[in-house]
C-alpha cells in the first residue's frame, strides 16, 4: 500500500485492473474500415465493471460513437479540470514479444502490454485516483472531466468532436492534461539530473502526396525520365534541403532550465540560451534525433509505391512524406517550400491530411504554477520545464478552446522505456503506474 498524504492506494487491485485493461485489443485503424468496435464497447464494459463509484458518481456520454467524456458535477463549473487520455492502441504482431501484447501479464515488476505506456497507463490512473478520491469522501474545488478518445491514433476526429460539444456548452477548460512529455534521467546530454518535462506546444502534422506520372511500358526500354527516377530526385533533394533549425519558447526554456544543472562548458552555453539562440540552433541537432526534431520542420519519405512488376515501368510513383511542422510555421508556407525544394513542376503534391502547430501554452501565471508543484511533490528532486512535443496529440484539438494546455506522463521513463512505445515489450513498470495514480490525485484534489 502507497500513501500519498491522506490517501491510500490499493496498488495491486490496480495492477490487475491495468491488466485488464490491457488484455482488450481496442486497436484503432485509419478510415475504421477495419476497426472491430465490438472492443471498445467491451473495454467501455470494463471501466463500468472495474469502477463502480464512477460509474455511480460522474455522468457519461458517449460522443462521436466511441469517445468517452465522464462529467464529475460539484456544482463549479467555471474553469474546469480536464484529464484526457485515449483508449486506442496501435497493432501489435505477436512475434518478437516476451509476453503476448494482449496478454496483460504482470511480471518482472512491469505491466506488459500493447498499450501500456501509450496510453492505457494513463487512462487507468486517472480512473483510479479518481475512484479512489470518491471512496474518500474527497471532494474537488471544481468540476472535473475525464476525456478519453477513441481515434488518437490514426489522427481521428473523436477530440475534435468533444471540443466542438465543449464549445457549444461553453464550457472553457481551466487546465488540461493530455499525454506528453514524462519524466527522465538520461534525456539530456550533460545533465545528470533528473527532468521533468511538460509538453506546452506540440507541431503540426502535413502528410504531403507527391506524385510523378510516366507512360510507362517495358523495363528493357526506359526513357530519360522515368515515374520512379522523377520521384526518387524529388524525395532526395526534399532530404538534402533541410528546414532551418531554430528555437521555439518551449525548447529556449528546456535549454535555460537544463543549462543551470548541465556541467562545464556546455551548461555556461545552455543557461545564456536567450542570448545564444542561433548559435544553439546550430549545434543541438547534431546531438541526437529528439534535439533535431525539437528545432526544426522534419521530413521523411514514409510510402514508396511504383510498379506492381519487375520489368514493368510504373506509370505512377507516388511517395507520401511525414512532416513535423514547427511552431511559428505553416501548413501552407511549409508546402510551398517542399515544392521550392523539389524544383520540378511535373510532381504533382496533394495535401492528404494536415494540422497546424498548436499555439503555446502559457507558463507566466499561477495554472503553470500548480501544475509545476504538482510534478515536484510527485517526483521530489526532480527539475520542471517546459518542452515541444514532437509527437501529436489529442490535446491540439483542446487549444481551440483553453489557453492551459499541457501534455505530460506523470512516469519515469528511461531510454529502453521510451524506446518501447509502439515497439515490441511495451511494458510500464509497477512503480510508474503508482506514480501515475499519486500525480492524478494530487492534482485533483489540490488544484485550486
Amino acid at each position: 500500500m502507497a500513501l500519498v498524504a491522506e490517501m491510500t492506494i490499493d496498488l495491486a487491485r490496480a495492477v490487475e485492473r491495468f491488466a485488464a485493461m490491457l488484455r482488450v485489443p481496442t486497436v484503432s485503424t485509419r478510415g475504421d474500415a477495419h476497426t472491430d468496435w465490438t472492443h471498445f464497447a467491451r473495454f467501455r464494459s470494463l471501466i463500468d465493471e472495474q469502477y463502480p463509484l464512477v460509474r455511480a458518481h460522474l455522468d457519461k456520454e458517449i460522443v462521436a460513437s466511441h469517445s468517452l467524456v465522464y462529467h464529475w458535477d460539484v456544482g463549479v463549473p467555471d474553469r474546469p479540470i480536464v484529464l484526457m487520455a485515449h483508449q486506442d492502441v496501435v497493432p501489435a504482431d505477436e512475434d518478437g514479444w516476451t509476453h503476448p501484447p494482449f496478454g496483460g501479464v504482470v511480471a518482472d515488476e512491469a505491466v506488459w502490454g500493447r498499450g501500456a505506456i501509450d496510453d492505457k497507463g494513463v487512462l487507468v490512473s486517472i480512473l483510479e485516483a479518481v475512484e479512489g478520491l470518491l471512496h474518500s469522501g474527497v471532494v474537488p474545488v471544481r468540476d472535473v472531466y475525464l476525456v478519453f478518445g477513441h481515434n488518437e491514433e490514426v489522427g481521428g476526429d473523436g477530440i475534435a468532436q468533444v471540443v466542438a460539444m465543449f464549445r457549444e456548452r461553453g464550457i472553457v477548460p481551466g487546465v488540461v492534461i493530455d499525454e506528453g512529455g514524462g519524466v527522465a534521467g538520461d534525456a539530456f546530454p550533460g545533465v545528470d539530473a533528473t527532468i521533468a518535462v511538460i509538453g506546452t506546444a506540440e507541431k503540426g502534422i502535413l502528410d504531403l502526396q507527391m506524385t510523378a506520372k510516366d507512360p510507362g511500358g517495358h523495363a528493357s526500354m526506359p526513357g530519360r525520365k522515368t515515374a520512379t527516377a522523377r520521384l526518387a530526385r524529388a524525395i532526395t533533394r526534399v532530404d538534402h534541403h533541410k528546414f532551418p533549425a531554430r528555437l521555439t519558447g518551449p525548447t529556449v526554456d528546456l535549454l535555460t532550465t537544463a543549462g543551470v544543472h548541465a556541467k562545464g562548458p556546455l551548461g555556461a552555453v545552455l543557461s545564456r540560451t536567450d542570448k545564444l539562440g542561433p548559435l544553439v540552433a546550430r549545434v543541438l541537432p547534431r546531438t541526437g534525433a529528439l534535439m533535431n526534431a525539437m528545432c526544426r520542420t522534419t521530413t521523411v519519405a514514409t510510402v514508396l509505391e511504383g510498379s506492381a512488376g519487375n520489368n514493368v515501368m510504373a506509370e505512377t510513383a507516388r511517395a507520401v512524406l511525414d512532416i513535423r511542422i514547427l511552431p511559428g510555421e505553416t501548413v501552407d508556407g511549409t508546402a510551398q517550400r517542399i515544392r521550392r525544394m523539389i524544383r520540378d513542376n511535373g510532381i504533382q503534391l496533394d495535401v492528404l491530411g494536415a494540422t497546424e502547430p498548436s499555439p503555446v501554452s502559457r507558463t507566466d501565471d499561477e495554472v503553470f504554477a500548480r501544475l509545476r508543484q504538482v510534478v515536484a511533490d510527485t517526483f521530489p528532486g526532480a527539475i520542471v520545464s517546459p518542452f515541444l512535443v514532437v509527437g501529436a496529440t489529442d490535446a491540439r484539438h483542446m487549444a481551440r478552446i483553453s489557453e492551459y494546455v499541457y501534455r505530460f506522463y506523470p512516469f519515469e521513463l528511461d531510454a529502453v522505456s521510451r524506446r518501447l512505445i509502439h515497439a515490441t515489450d511495451e511494458r510500464l513498470a509497477v512503480s510508474g503506474l503508482r506514480h501515475g495514480i499519486e500525480f492524478f490525485t494530487r492534482l485533483i484534489r489540490d488544484w485550486r
